[in-house]
């Protein structure tokens, strides 16, 4: 419990610290501020990323080796999820938009979609095989 006055003197640890810190920050902080630092800092990360890089590399074919995806195949496979769930996305509305303005009554031909210029694209899918149609 706190003496009289409410504090007391910190623990003999705190002290040390506190001792050291006062005659070793202004020289850190000397040190820290220098150009030098700062490029040596600069080349340090730049070494890390270049490590990091070169691992997931050798750590991706490794998972190939056994047939596994590795991380960067899940990321790309995300991607691409992401990306068909936009164009979903803006098909649906695009169509729905379309079907407002032709009024409750009209029904949108799908033949009249499969031609050009009817339906939502104009031009064949990107870099896409499509399934023959089946009879």
């Amino acid at each position: 419990m706190p003496g009289n006055n409410g504090a007391e003197p910190p623990a003999l640890w705190r002290q040390a610290f506190d001792a050291a810190e006062k005659f070793v920050a202004p020289r850190l902080e000397s040190v820290v501020r220098t150009d030098q630092f700062a490029q040596a800092t600069a080349l340090g990360l730049k070494a890390q990323a270049a490590l990091t890089h070169q691992a997931n590399a050798v750590a991706a074919k490794l998972w190939h080796l056994v047939n596994l995806p590795a991380g960067t195949d899940v990321l790309r496979l995300r991607a691409q999820v992401g990306a068909l769930d936009r164009e979903v996305r803006r098909l649906t509305l695009a169509l729905e938009q379309q079907q407002r303005s032709h009024g409750p009554d009209e029904r949108i031909d799908d033949a009249a979609a499969d031609q050009p210029g009817g339906g939502a694209r104009s031009h064949p899918p990107r870099g896409r095989t499509q399934r023959p149609k089946s009879p």
